[in-house]
């Protein structure tokens, strides 16, 4: 059997474009993972086949709908075998949180297939499998530190990015992508600045760039759940809180803490403020191990 961690994705920044003609928003994003998230295991079989629980397994399809399921049949066809073999996925990320629950999935998927099926394909042929898809599992494939643009297929992958404390808080509630991306396009709320490098990729130097930078979703995304509003201004008071914002197209909101004891804290007052908010301390991880549980 093979383990896989679907780390959940969080968008530091999100700069969108206007929509193309093909339909598709450009976007470029700093993107990170945490050392939590979803966890697919997958062994040998004579068929193809997925279970599915865990504390937010509820409403997840298990037919050809899950992104799982897509990414092993992609996978078969670029190998030229048959889509063969069990799996098993445990579900921790809220759907439609905005910390690319799906994507992850279906991007631990190509990995732990690629070693099942014995293929050794590197990190970038998994990739350009990824990008058939959906625009995040590109990213989820490499998971650690990265740029992303275009539709998410340009990757470009960033060395020496720290660690980070941070809390995620989703509302309980799923946040469509249509309607946020809807609402951008009826507001052009493509006004925040772009994320800039700092000059050295240290722990200050990085806030304040990020700082600078901005969601450009978050205003949509709050037009269409307004809760977000209100995590992002608990998230901002806390003591330590370096950077408070929205991952993706919501409803995930995360903040930077300075410490883990801050964190802590932070994540402690928020579940006894906010019981039914889902509250995750976690480590944004500055360069993450993706390996076997």
């Amino acid at each position: 059997m093979i383990t896989e961690l679907a780390p959940a994705k969080v968008n530091l920044t999100l700069r969108v474009g206007a929509v193309g003609p093909e339909g598709y928003h450009p976007v470029d994003s700093i993107v990170v993972f945490a050392d939590w998230g979803d966890r697919l295991t997958v062994g040998p079989s004579d068929n193809l086949s997925l279970s599915i629980d865990g504390p937010q397994a509820a409403g997840v399809p298990t037919d050809s709908e899950n992104l799982v399921l897509k990414a092993v049949d992609a996978l078969a066809r670029a190998t030229g075998q048959a889509p063969v073999g069990s799996i098993a996925l445990a579900k921790n990320i809220p759907t439609g949180a905005g910390i690319g629950g799906g994507s992850a999935d279906a991007a631990a998927a190509l990995r732990a297939f690629n070693r099942l099926w014995s293929l050794d394909w590197p990190p970038d042929m998994l990739a350009g499998i990824a990008a058939e898809i959906g625009s995040d599992v590109p990213a989820c494939v490499w998971s650690r530190p990265l740029r992303m643009s275009g539709r998410g297929e340009r990757i470009r992958l960033i060395e020496g990015w720290p660690e980070f404390p941070a809390v995620l808080v989703n509302p309980g509630i799923s946040v469509a992508t249509g309607p946020v991306f809807r609402a951008f396009d009826d507001d052009e709320c493509g006004t925040g600045a772009p994320f800039r490098p700092p000059s050295r990729l240290d722990r200050d130097g990085i806030l304040a760039a990020l700082a600078a930078a901005s969601n450009d979703l978050t205003g949509p995304a709050c037009k269409t759940a307004p809760v977000i509003a209100d995590i992002l201004s608990a998230l901002a008071a806390f003591p330590g809180s370096g950077i408070a914002r929205m991952s993706g197209s919501g409803a995930t909101c995360f903040a930077l803490f300075d410490t883990t004891d801050l964190r802590d804290d932070a994540a402690g007052r928020l579940r006894a403020d906010h019981p039914d908010w889902h509250v995750f301390p976690v480590a944004l991880q500055g360069n993450p191990s993706i390996t076997p549980a």
